[in-house]
């Protein structure tokens, strides 16, 4: 039997291995669905894939590195996970090509039993579930769409044996992903038609190569990527200010976002087509220097929802408006399965509970983090525990402090089991909508994937990184239900 079982190898899984190597714990393992560990930035080689937070900040708070960029590119981002796995040697600590699916807790030892696709079976104490929040690709049911008989795929799996130059394309979607692959194709494609739904806002993207003299200064003195990383830190985190307590603050971006507009496209209407209706923030605010310009290409059209995709047929795409696209590839940049699945396979907990009966009404755990009925069972980046303005890494290490906290305590007391209790976590999560319920991300007039059907938003925390690292550090065993 293992100690702990760490379902994913991205950065959550990653710096979870490495705490507990740190701590002399090496009964355990990774398990990873995919053919290479590194999560996010191995799965996700899309062209133009990049980072939208400062380099420095998307990294292990423990393990700096010499960026060549303020905004790292997926390459050496996965160079960069690499060279993590590597030097604490994780890789003899992994199991690839293993999908889990199912997990079920056995009250009478104590124990989880996870299930694989592979039909092999593991037992652990401890699960911490890494698979990731932005882990499972969301393709919109359009009519007829697997009679398309081009090729397509979702920007999460891109299928680089395809040569996509001088053939007609579409993309479905102008998101985070979108923007970015969109500057890449547009100059090599024949034609390139962008479906837009909805508009994002997008600032200029500060982004520039650090020179060899900056890079020097990193490698010989190392505190000052760590100085870096705590100026661009607290520069990022004072805007939960303005999303959390005065929204009417967000004005001063969006001008800076209309002039990004007005910079990039120089047609009117177009400019009218792209920019939104709704206060910024309230969806996920994008980063680009190269967006607009490329829509403005001769090769490429941009189709607002009311020309969108009707229907999908053998030949393309028909449209709202009845014209048929005849194309050789649709790209799918239709975002993730966030708010509404954040975990895939069942996962059975104390008392036969299902964990999809837990979340009937939508996703939940203390702190993002441990779940009442699923004793000894962690979860890294779950329930409103996404940001809006900082790293997904600051949130993760921070769930860390309790999880190895508490993975300490029961080791060193001899406890069989532990969980959070009812109350607390249902007292925990009350406040954390009744804090989301005047934040941009609710009032700011738009629909997100942070949010589910009914309006719920089960992604965000609604305040502070700081205090979100706050709370973690004092939670209490008295918050606990704890067997020996």
């Amino acid at each position: 039997m293992l100690d702990v079982i760490i379902i994913g190898s991205g950065f959550g899984g990653i710096t979870s291995a490495i705490l507990l190597k740190k701590r002399n714990i090496q009964n355990f393992i990774l398990l990873e669905r995919d053919e290479e560990m590194g999560g996010t930035w191995w799965r996700n080689s899309y062209p133009g894939a990049a980072v939208d937070v400062q380099s420095q900040l998307y990294s292990i708070s423990f393990e700096p590195y010499n960026w060549t960029r303020l905004f790292a590119e997926q390459a050496e981002l996965l160079e960069y996970t690499n060279h993590v796995i590597d030097k604490y040697q994780l890789r003899e600590k992994c199991t690839l090509n293993t999908p889990v699916t199912k997990l079920q807790y056995n009250e009478t030892k104590g124990t989880w039993t996870v299930y694989t696709a592979t039909e092999k079976t593991y037992e652990a104490r401890f699960i911490i579930n890494a698979s990731g929040g932005l882990s499972q690709a969301k393709i919109p049911n359009f009519e007829g769409k697997d009679t398309f008989e081009g090729k397509r795929f979702h920007t999460n799996r891109w299928d680089h044996s395809y040569d996509y130059t001088n053939k007609k394309v579409a993309i479905i979607g102008t998101g985070a992903s979108a923007v970015q692959t969109i500057p890449t194709i547009a100059p090599k494609v024949k034609q390139l038609h962008v479906f837009q739904r909805t508009p994002h806002w997008v600032l200029p993207r500060p982004d520039r190569k650090l020179t060899s003299f900056e890079r020097k200064i990193v490698e010989y003195i190392p505190s000052t990527a760590w100085l870096f990383r705590e100026f661009t830190f607290w520069r990022l985190e004072w805007r939960v200010l303005a999303f959390r307590y005065n929204p009417k603050l967000l004005n001063i971006f969006a001008l800076k976002a209309k002039r990004n507009i007005s910079k990039g496209i120089k047609d009117s209407e177009l400019q009218k087509k792209v920019t939104p209706n709704y206060i910024m923030g309230c969806k996920r605010i994008l980063i680009s220097n190269t967006y607009y310009p490329s829509l403005e290409r001769a090769n490429v059209c941009l189709h607002t929802a009311e020309d969108g995709v009707k229907s999908i047929n053998k030949n393309g795409i028909q449209t709202q408006r009845g014209e048929q696209i005849d194309l050789d590839l649709i790209i799918y940049a239709t975002g993730f399965h966030a708010s509404e699945n954040q975990i895939h396979y069942p996962v059975i907990g104390k008392g036969g509970m299902p964990l999809s009966e837990k979340w009937k009404d939508g996703a939940s755990a203390y702190l993002g983090t441990t779940i009442p009925y699923f004793p000894n069972f962690f979860m890294l980046a779950g329930p409103n525990t996404g940001t809006g303005h900082i790293s997904a890494l600051h949130f993760i290490e921070s769930q860390l402090i309790y999880v190895m906290r508490m993975i300490d305590d029961a080791h060193k007391n001899g406890w069989k089991s532990f969980e959070i209790k009812t109350d607390v976590e249902q007292a925990y999560n009350e406040k954390v909508q009744q804090e989301l319920s005047g934040t941009v991300w609710q009032t700011g007039g738009c629909k997100s994937w942070y949010q589910m059907e009914n309006g719920k938003n089960t992604t965000l925390y609604p305040g502070f990184a700081t205090s979100f690292r706050n709370r973690i550090k004092k939670i209490t065993l008295d918050d606990h239900l704890i067997k020996k």
